[in-house]
Formats: structure tokens, C-alpha cells, sequence
């Protein structure tokens, strides 16, 4: 599936999800991050939401009023003939969309910290029993990361599912995280996405006597290999 189908996809199921449920038409957006690289998605799922008729009010997050993304948003969405409001204070909402959440947000809304605009505008919209929508930030499912820090992320989002806030679109690789959600996996832990290599550190991390499965091009350090038969691990391929 190419980039463009991806992003038409998850217009689709973002609006969709929306109608469902939402009886005006008003949509909170909180920004979050400085990352340009999530930016065209982000225009693409707030376009959608427009052209289902909704009335869009985005604000931006510290970080993202701090670097380039707040202009670079605006502009693209002015350029795109948007009738978003910007940082209207008093702007009343139905439902509140958090495009490309970012990893450090993500992170403090799972731990209950409320110390940014992103972690307040998500609690004050459960408390109103306001649906709270997300998509997720790439780098929060980037397959180059370790192993038990992809399961800790994996976890994040399972909290954020159990709070009440939907999470749409691409969700993260799936890794055992085990039953606490928040925990590095104890139990088979799956090597994911597009990740080649596993290493002597990935493997001190998990539990001994355990399965690893890998992608059948997964390469394996010979000192990881290793680890693999002192620690009794299953290996398994495909």
C-alpha cells in the first residue's frame, strides 16, 4: 500500500468514526510535537474532516509553537482554502483529534501527567465525556527502536485505549507487552515492522526460556546467537 492510499484510508476512517458519534460539528485539534515529517498526513486527515462538514478550532502545543510546525500548518491548511480557527480560547467542541500524537505527549497522557496542552485537553475532554481521538506519530512505531522500548510504547497506547481515547489509523507494531501493558514483554516477543538486527542487548532483555520470533532476513549478532543458546531461547523464523 503506497503512502497516498494510506493517507486516503485513514481520512476516511477518521471521518467515519467521527459521524458515528458526534452530533455537531465542531472539532478540537491539539498539535503536537516539531516534527515537519508528519505534516502532509496531518493536512491530509484535518482536509477530510472538513470536507465531512466539520468545523475544525487547532491549537498547538508548546513544542510545536516553538518550532516550525505551527506556521507550516497554518500555512497548509490557508493553502488549502481551510476554515480552521486558531487558538480560540473559548471555542466549545464535540470531539477532540490529536493528529501525528507525539511520543512525549503520548507518554504523559499514559502516565497521568498533565503538564502540556496535549495531556489537559485530553482529560478535560474524558471528564466531559467527549470522545478524544488520536493518530499516532511514526517515530512511536518506529521499528529501528529497541525491542522493550517498542513494547513500552505498544503499552502506552493500550493505556490511552483503556482511558477512553480511540486510536486511529496506523496503531503500533504489535508487541507482546505482556498483561500490565506498561512492562517490557515476558513472554514471546516478536521482532516487527522492518527491524534487521537483533543484538546481544536485545536479547539480555528478555526472559529466559522464551520464543523470539524474527523475519526469516533478520540478521542476529553473533554474540546475540550466543545469549540465544545460554539463555535457552526459542528462536523462531517467519
Amino acid at each position: 500500500m503506497d503512502s497516498q492510499t494510506l493517507s486516503q484510508l485513514l481520512d476516511r476512517a477518521i471521518a467515519e468514526l467521527l459521524a458515528q458519534s458526534v452530533a455537531q460539528k465542531n472539532v478540537r485539534v491539539v498539535v503536537t510535537g516539531d516534527d515537519l515529517s508528519s505534516l502532509p498526513e496531518t493536512l491530509n486527515c484535518l482536509a477530510a474532516l472538513e470536507q465531512a462538514g466539520y468545523q475544525l478550532w487547532v491549537f498547538f502545543s508548546h513544542s510545536a509553537s516553538q518550532s516550525a510546525l505551527k506556521s507550516a500548518c497554518i500555512d497548509g491548511l490557508r493553502q488549502r482554502g481551510s476554515r480552521a480557527g486558531f487558538d480560540h480560547p473559548s471555542a466549545d467542541y464535540d470531539a477532540l483529534y490529536l493528529p501525528a500524537l507525539s511520543v512525549n505527549s503520548m507518554s504523559k497522557i499514559a502516565l497521568g501527567i498533565r503538564d502540556n496542552l496535549a495531556c489537559e485537553a485530553v482529560f478535560q475532554a474524558l471528564q466531559q465525556h467527549k470522545q478524544a481521538i488520536a493518530t499516532l506519530h511514526p517515530q512511536c512505531h518506529d521499528s529501528r527502536l529497541p525491542l522493550p522500548l517498542l513494547a513500552r510504547l505498544e503499552g502506552y497506547t493500550r493505556v490511552l485505549e483503556s482511558y477512553g481515547v480511540t486510536i486511529s489509523g496506523k496503531k503500533m507494531a504489535q508487541v507482546d507487552a505482556g498483561p500490565t501493558g506498561l512492562s517490557a514483554p515476558s513472554a514471546s516477543l516478536p521482532v516487527v515492522g522492518k527491524k534487521r538486527l537483533i543484538t546481544l542487548r536485545d536479547i539480555r532483555l528478555l526472559a529466559p526460556d522464551r520464543a523470539l520470533r524474527v523475519e526469516r532476513d533478520t540478521l542476529i549478532t553473533p554474540a546475540a546467537k550466543d545469549e540465544i543458546k545460554r539463555r535457552n531461547l526459542t528462536l523462531i523464523h517467519g
